[in-house]
């Protein structure tokens, strides 16, 4: 029954035709009619499958050209509906965030997704969200041209001398509304400190207030000239301008400040009432600047829409306001890479000694580790130490200067994907350049994992056999202990390289939060925070509170990601025991330290069967942990830069040719800097 009512709709829904529409405005004279016949002349705009979505739009604007009886009905429908439909918040509203605060907003589209307000069925926005009812129609909306649009509302348009005062009243309401959330706005931190930066005496966010209440007292006066009204309008905009350019000089600092959630819901939220200001005075003024007045009005049109379609989604608000926040975070992230990225083999030797002292620091937590788990302790407690072990590892490697192959590629990614942001490099994207780069990340890579793996096995099993001399026990007590160690390591006996790419997900996620921190400290002016402290001042020289502020501030983010990443490794076998589900690490230069301990905890009675998969599964630990942690932080950087995914293709293609004629340099670094032209430009000599 259900499937032949729906079927049935199906069809009256297709019935909708111009001439049924064109037939009943004309012959309409039953006001209650024009809520219905508005959503129906909607309904047949809306592009049916396999249609270009302004196919029928089209149709209309050639009937009403040719129709003079059909266009003046339909000049009268929305006439009367905007006449007898409350407007004022469709303008203040729609398409606008409203709340003070992210949190704010979250809290009340999550209760409104669950209990919706009551809607005002009086209200032309009600009338909308009847009309425009799926959710993907702002995209058939969207994808119709300006020009279409713009035709067919000057179409319908009416005289400015039709508009009734309570239209303009309302309008008017809407303009001093925006306004005065513009200057509170304005009264921020985000805007105060960068007025008084700037020695403005009044911030144009204050100003505009008073030019607004300038401009609607003109309006209201019915002996004013339109020359003075559209003077007044045209101080309006400058104002605009002024407050947009803030806006856009606040967000280029970001990259040198830092920013926060809250900074970027602010920004966002003032550029979108400037923007609805500036359409609501050039509804109140259509005489000055027609053509743009019209081109602002389609937007709004699209934009309101959009509004209707998207006033609860969640996602679209985490997108919104999230966006400057994580290219920040991919910013500091990328910046940090750069260390990780060596050019000259001077740089490349230095690299891989600092690997060598990486995979000695690990090795000696692999031993921690090893004695901890010969405690008994609670599990909470035992795993905590296991976490602690790991971050006292990291944050050793990370001030001594030694690197750890995993800690790269979420660094080297961002790093990456900068080279693809056309805001950075101002238009200017070479997929060339980044293939060079690429081939540099591949060889630093390389070298820091040889130089870790080259110290870790052999260290472990010294480690492991001068225990057993000394104590005159095995590291791992028995046997078992010892082939677990290597089982835990193969891919056919074990879920290794499934916990690997856990890893590679924890490794990213420390990443994101050494880049959060970065930014933080960027924003909240650690440095000078420490150096200014009142109490610290009193026992330190002001001098050494600088360098001891400066240090902070580069490296807090760098600290507090390896702690963390320190803890998610402890903590991860602990989860998988409380759920009940396979969750657990493994990490490259870690297993392979198990994998010394195993071989001497076994007298060297090791299979070649053992050896063989045992070190396979190690090097694909090491593969998944580069490769899961790599793909989601250079995706990440993608999307935090807006760049589009289809970039990666034409970056991989130059890579293939770089490689095809120079293996050698993904490997080692040539004698001297390869050029782009050697690379891609240069012919290869024909052999006699």
């Amino acid at each position: 029954m259900i499937r032949q009512l729906r079927t049935k709709w199906k069809h009256k829904r297709d019935l909708i035709t111009i001439d049924n529409i064109v037939k009943e405005i004309r012959t309409n004279t039953d006001s209650n009619r024009y809520g219905d016949l508005f959503i129906q002349l909607f309904g047949f705009i809306r592009p049916r499958k396999q249609q270009l979505p302004n196919t029928n739009l089209k149709v209309l604007i050639e009937t009403l050209k040719h129709d003079a009886a059909f266009r003046n009905g339909l000049q009268q429908m929305f006439l009367f509906l905007v006449h007898h439909r409350e407007i004022e918040t469709l303008f203040v509203k729609v398409g606008l965030l409203n709340s003070n605060s992210f949190t704010e907003e979250l809290t009340k589209q999550l209760r409104h997704r669950i209990l919706p307000p009551v809607p005002e069925k009086r209200s032309f926005n009600y009338l909308l969200e009847k009309t425009f009812n799926k959710k993907d129609d702002f995209e058939w909306v969207n994808a119709i041209g300006n020009e279409e649009w713009t035709a067919f509302f000057k179409l319908i348009q009416v005289s400015a001398q039709e508009i009734s005062l309570p239209i303009r009243r309302q309008l008017n309401n809407a303009l001093a509304t925006i306004s005065v959330k513009i200057s509170y706005l304005g009264l921020e931190d985000e805007f105060r400190h960068y007025t008084k930066a700037t020695k403005q005496e009044t911030p144009p966010f204050l100003e505009q207030n008073r030019s607004v209440q300038n401009f609607i007292e003109l309006l209201n006066d019915n002996n004013t000239s339109p020359n003075t009204i559209i003077l007044a309008a045209e101080n309006i905009r400058e104002q605009i301008i002024q407050c947009e350019q803030i806006i856009e000089q606040i967000r280029k600092n970001t990259i040198r400040n830092g920013t926060s959630l809250k900074q970027s819901y602010v920004l966002l939220r003032t550029a979108q009432l400037l923007n609805r200001m500036r359409v609501i005075v050039r509804f109140l003024t259509p005489e000055y600047l027609s053509e743009t007045a019209w081109e602002h009005t389609v937007i709004m049109f699209k934009g309101i829409i959009f509004g209707v379609n998207t006033r609860n989604s969640i996602g679209l608000l985490y997108t919104r306001n999230i966006e400057m926040l994580a290219y920040q975070i991919a910013e500091h992230k990328s910046e940090s890479g750069e260390h990780y990225i060596t050019t000259t083999r001077k740089e490349y030797v230095d690299f891989f000694y600092s690997a060598v002292a990486g995979g000695f620091i690990i090795a000696f937590a692999a031993l921690v580790k090893a004695l901890l788990h010969m405690i008994k302790m609670p599990l909470f407690w035992q795993y905590f130490c296991y976490g602690l072990n790991y971050a006292i590892a990291f944050v050793t490697l990370f001030v001594t200067g030694a690197s750890l192959a995993t800690k790269q590629p979420t660094m080297t990614a961002s790093a990456m994907a900068s080279g693809l942001d056309s805001k950075k490099n101002k238009g200017d994207i070479s997929f060339r350049g980044l293939a060079m780069t690429f081939a540099k990340v591949w060889r630093s890579q390389f070298a820091s994992f040889v130089g870790n793996l080259i110290v870790v096995f052999p260290m472990s099993y010294l480690i492991a056999v001068g225990w057993s001399y000394l104590t005159g026990d095995h590291l791992l007590h028995t046997a078992e202990e010892s082939v677990q160690a290597m089982r835990d390591q193969n891919p056919l006996k074990s879920l290794a390289w499934f916990y690997a790419s856990i890893t590679g997900i924890a490794l990213f996620i420390s990443g994101l939060i050494t880049g959060f921190f970065d930014n933080k400290a960027a924003y909240s002016s650690v440095a000078n925070r420490i150096t200014e402290h009142p109490q610290l001042k009193k026992y330190f020289p002001s001098q050494r509170l600088k360098r001891l502020g400066d240090y902070v501030s580069r490296n807090l983010g760098g600290i507090i990601g390896n702690i963390c990443l320190g803890f998610m490794l402890g903590y991860a076998s602990l989860i998988g025991s409380f759920f009940g589900i396979p969750f657990d690490i493994r990490h490259i230069t870690i297993s392979t330290a198990y994998f010394g301990f195993g071989v001497a905890g076994l007298d060297n009675q090791v299979s070649a069967y053992d050896w063989i998969w045992t070190t396979i599964g190690v090097i694909g630990i090491g593969f998944f942990n580069f490769a899961v942690s790599f793909s989601l932080a250079f995706f990440v950087a993608l999307k935090s830069r807006s760049v589009s995914i289809t970039k990666v293709p034409i970056v991989l293609r130059y890579i293939v040719r770089y490689f095809r004629r120079y293996p050698a340099d993904f490997i080692f670094p040539p004698s001297k800097e390869r050029r782009e032209a050697d690379v891609f430009d240069k012919k290869r000599k024909k052999e006699m």
